[in-house]
C-alpha cells in the first residue's frame, strides 16, 4: 500500500512539473519547485525515461504496479513460486501490455528500479530467509530474460534485503546501506551510488544537496564507463542514471525513516521519475512503519481522484488494474494468509470483513469439508 500511494502522489506531483491539473485540488499546495528542480524542467533528469522510452507521466498505472499484482496473484495461486505459472503469467501480461499500450515497440524491456517494484510480492513472502529470498528473486528475475539482467536482480535484491530487514524487525537506519552492500556481494553502479548515498547521510545533507549530489554521482560514472577508466572495477553495463531513483528512495527513506508522509513527500520533491521514486520509497517505509504510518487522507484522495477519472474518462477505477486500494489490501491479506500456510482459495470470499485466521506455515490447515 505504501508503494501504490507513494506512486499516485508521485504521479501527482509529476503532473504539476509538467504543467497538467492535478486530479484532486487538495494536492495541489503539497510542495513547490525547488531550484534542482527549476533545473531539471529544462534538463535530462525530469526526462527520465524507462528502458522502453516511454515518459512515466502516470496517465495510466505504471506497467511494473500492474506487474507485481500479477506476480502477486501467482504466488497466492501457486502457493509460492511456481516458475512456469510465473513465465506464463509473464507472457500474459507482456501480451496484454502491447494491448493496452499501443505504443509500446519490440519486447519489453524492465528497467532496474521497475523491476524492483515488480518483485515486491516475492520479497514479502520470502523475506524470512535470506539465502531463500536471493535464491527466489533471482529466479524471478530469469524469468523475465532483460538483457541487462545483473542490474535488474542488483536492484532487485537490494530493494528486497532493505524490506526483509524491516520485517523482521532488524534494520537499524544507521547501518543498512553497507550490510544491504555486503549482502549484494557485487561492484556496479547501484553500489556506488549506496555508497554515496551513505555519506550524505552521515553528512546531514538536506534534500537538495542529496539530489544534486546523487545526479552528479551517477553522471560521472557514466562518464567513467564510456571512457573505459572503470572497467575494472564496475561490471555494469547499464546508465548509472537508471539507478537514480532507487539511491533518492534509500535517501528519503533512512532519512527521515520514522515518517512516512515525509519520506514520500520528500521523494516527490525531487522532481526526478517521481512515480518511481515515491513508489520506491513508501515501499521501503511502509515495511518498516506499517499501514498505520500512511496517512488517512491519502487513501480518501486516492479514492477521490479515481472516481473523478472513471467519471472523466467513462470507466471504472482503478489501482494499478485492481478496483481500489481496498482489493490491493485484500489481495496483501491473502498473500500474507498464503505464506503462513493457512489460506485456502474455495474459503476465501472477495471481500472479508475481518482479516483471515492465520497459523504457523505447514502446521495447521483449513479443513477439508465433508463430502
Amino acid at each position: 500500500m505504501g508503494s501504490i500511494l507513494g506512486n499516485f502522489i508521485g504521479i501527482q506531483y509529476q503532473n504539476q512539473l509538467l504543467g497538467m491539473r492535478a486530479e484532486t485540488a487538495d494536492l495541489s499546495p503539497i510542495l513547490q519547485l525547488t531550484k534542482h528542480q527549476q533545473l531539471s524542467l529544462t534538463g535530462a533528469n525530469l526526462g527520465w525515461k524507462s528502458t522502453n522510452s516511454k515518459l512515466q507521466t502516470g496517465k495510466n498505472s505504471s506497467e511494473c504496479g500492474r506487474l507485481a499484482v500479477a506476480c502477486a496473484q501467482s504466488l497466492i495461486r501457486c502457493g509460492g513460486l511456481d516458475l512456469k505459472d510465473w513465465r506464463d503469467t509473464w507472457e500474459a501480461f507482456t501480451e496484454s501490455e502491447f494491448d493496452y499500450s499501443p505504443n509500446t515497440e519490440g519486447k519489453i524491456i524492465l528497467h532496474p528500479c521497475e523491476a524492483a517494484v515488480a518483485a515486491l510480492p516475492t520479497a514479502l513472502f520470502f523475506h524470512e530467509n535470506k539465502a531463500k529470498l536471493r535464491e527466489k528473486l533471482l529466479l524471478a528475475t530469469e524469468v523475465w530474460q532483460n538483457q541487462n539482467a545483473s542490474e535488474c536482480q542488483t536492484g532487485v535484491l537490494a530493494l528486497g534485503y532493505t524490506i526483509a530487514r524491516s520485517l523482521k524487525i532488524k534494520l537499524d537506519p544507521a547501518t543498512v546501506i553497507p550490510q544491504t552492500i555486503t549482502y549484494l556481494a557485487i561492484d556496479n553502479a547501484l553500489t556506488e551510488l549506496l555508497s554515496q548515498v551513505q555519506i550524505l547521510l552521515e553528512q546531514g545533507a538536506d534534500l537538495e544537496r542529496a539530489t544534486t549530489h546523487i545526479c552528479k554521482s551517477a553522471m560521472a560514472l557514466q562518464e567513467r564507463q564510456i571512457k573505459g577508466e572503470n572497467k575494472s572495477q564496475t561490471n555494469s553495463i547499464v546508465n548509472p542514471e537508471n539507478f537514480i531513483p532507487m539511491a533518492i528512495a534509500f535517501y528519503c527513506f533512512l532519512s527521515t525513516p520514522e515518517d512516512l508522509r515525509l519520506s514520500v513527500l520528500r521523494a516527490a520533491r525531487c522532481g526526478i521519475a517521481a512515480p518511481l521514486t515515491c513508489a520506491l520509497t513508501g515501499a521501503l517505509s511502509g515495511a518498516y512503519n506499517g499501514s498505520a504510518a500512511i496517512p488517512v487522507e491519502w487513501r480518501s484522495r486516492h479514492s477521490a481522484a479515481l472516481l473523478g477519472r472513471s467519471a472523466a474518462e467513462g470507466r471504472q477505477p482503478s489501482v494499478w488494474l485492481t478496483g481500489n486500494h481496498v482489493k490491493i489490501g485484500q489481495l496483501a491479506n491473502n498473500l500474507f494468509a498464503v505464506w503462513t500456510g493457512a489460506y485456502s482459495q474455495d474459503s476465501q470470499q472477495e471481500f472479508s470483513v475481518m482479516p483471515p485466521v492465520v497459523a504457523a506455515p505447514y502446521v495447521i490447515r483449513v479443513a477439508k469439508k465433508a463430502e
